[in-house]
């Protein structure tokens, strides 16, 4: 894979945003110019900006398949840009000069009076699943960031390489910050994780001596980005910081509520395992610290669990296979009793067993003073926005279709429980 004469393989893409200032990265395969022009979005002055570059040594190596663009070692600059002196609550747009048609937009953080919209996404296979159609939603939408639930590209799948990632993904990474969590999918070839998590998506919010987990704020809505493929249990380091990370976001002025996100849900009824343990023992320190809406990958389906005050979510649908979520009732009747909803192969009889989607949530500014109608609002908007995306256009050629939830699991019969 030759490199551009623009020296800009990747990207860009923003991160670690906050009200006043934002971060702008790419991968390079060359040392080029490291400047970008940065203009408010509904007009204004634009100001130029300029970043670092560091090389690094890639020793990772992908190319099996003929067709499959490869993952090459060698020495790669990741490229920087700390954008500072911004405006709240406003969009802006940027340009590199090293190529002019690599561009794109973030947001600063919100004020709390300010509504803002965002998108959840996990366990992305774009070689391989119709992650594009999905995102085709995603360009219709005004949204301020993404959310990513995990296992965020696969070697597995044979046919995936970040190379082939990094153009499918171009449509979403242009519209607004990118905030992942990390997946097992992320440590599938020995040095993946340094080489390319930690180096290209490291450092993506606050308040952190870990790459593997950090926070970020918007209109006085907290997220807690986490690590299941690092230890979460009770004394952990990951566990104390959450808490105390928690505790102070729920001391500041104008928290809302908080939103914690993760690869490996805490409560499923797949053929997968959840994290039952951390769920019990973070149960308690959710509720107080007004933890309202935690989020996970994994599953490859959709899955939402109503616990009294706490709403789990599972939304892995992003492009990789799809298995069935039904599991057998009687291993957790509890469990399925708070099932609200689920979608996955059950979208059959819309389309057929492959189906995609993500999740857009808003925030309003009309319950920003009570934390449960605000996340309420957030969840009705995001049953609304769920969308159900098929290898074959319908009858009206469409791609996306709103996708009603199946009849809930647990009805079916539990007179033997």
């Amino acid at each position: 894979m030759a490199c551009p004469d623009s020296g800009v393989l990747h990207g860009p893409w923003s991160l670690r945003f906050d009200e006043t200032s934002a971060v702008v990265r790419w991968d390079a395969c060359a040392p080029s110019s490291t400047e970008i022009t940065v203009t408010p979005e509904l007009g204004g002055q634009t100001h130029t900006f300029q970043g670092e570059q560091t090389a690094f040594e890639v020793s990772t190596s992908y190319d099996v398949i003929n067709g499959v663009p490869p993952d090459l070692p060698g020495v790669y600059y990741t490229t920087e840009v700390e954008v500072t002196g911004l405006t709240a609550s406003t969009c802006y747009r940027y340009q590199l000069d090293a190529d002019a048609d690599r561009s794109g937009r973030f947001c600063t953080a919100r004020l709390g009076d300010d509504s803002f919209k965002f998108f959840a996404i996990g366990d992305t296979n774009p070689a391989v699943g119709d992650t594009d159609g999905v995102l085709e939603h995603a360009l219709l939408e005004d949204f301020d960031f993404t959310i990513h639930l995990g296992d965020i590209q696969y070697y597995q799948s044979v046919f995936d390489s970040w190379a082939a990632w990094f153009p499918a993904m171009r449509p979403l990474l242009r519209q607004g910050a990118f905030m992942p969590s990390l997946g097992n999918h992320e440590y599938e070839l020995d040095h993946e994780f340094q080489d390319y998590y930690a180096r290209l998506f490291g450092g993506a919010g606050f308040d952190s001596p870990a790459v593997e987990w950090y926070r970020f704020q918007s209109g006085g809505v907290w997220f807690f980005s986490l690590s299941t493929e690092a230890d979460l249990g009770p004394g952990s380091v990951q566990a104390e910081w959450l808490e105390a990370q928690l505790a102070d976001a729920a001391a500041q002025q104008g928290y809302r509520f908080g939103v914690v996100y993760f690869h490996k849900p805490m409560m499923t009824l797949s053929e997968y395992s959840q994290k039952s343990a951390e769920r019990e023992y973070f149960d308690p320190i959710f509720r107080a610290n007004g933890v309202r809406l935690i989020m996970a990958g994994h599953v490859h389906g959709y899955e939402r669990f109503v616990d009294g005050e706490l709403t789990y979510i599972v939304s892995g649908g992003g492009g990789a296979s799809l298995p069935a979520t039904h599991a057998p009732i009687w291993i957790s009747p509890r469990r399925c009793e708070r099932r609200a909803a689920q979608v996955a192969r059950a979208c059959d009889a819309i389309e057929n067993e492959h189906m995609r989607h993500l999740l857009l949530l808003r925030a309003s500014p009309r319950y920003v003073e009570r934390q449960e109608e605000a996340l309420r609002q957030m969840l009705d908007h995001a049953s609304k926005m769920h969308r159900c995306v098929g290898d074959r256009r319908d009858r009206a050629g469409r791609w996306g279709h709103a996708c009603p939830s199946p009849p809930d699991c647990c009805q079916r019969s539990m007179a033997d429980e």
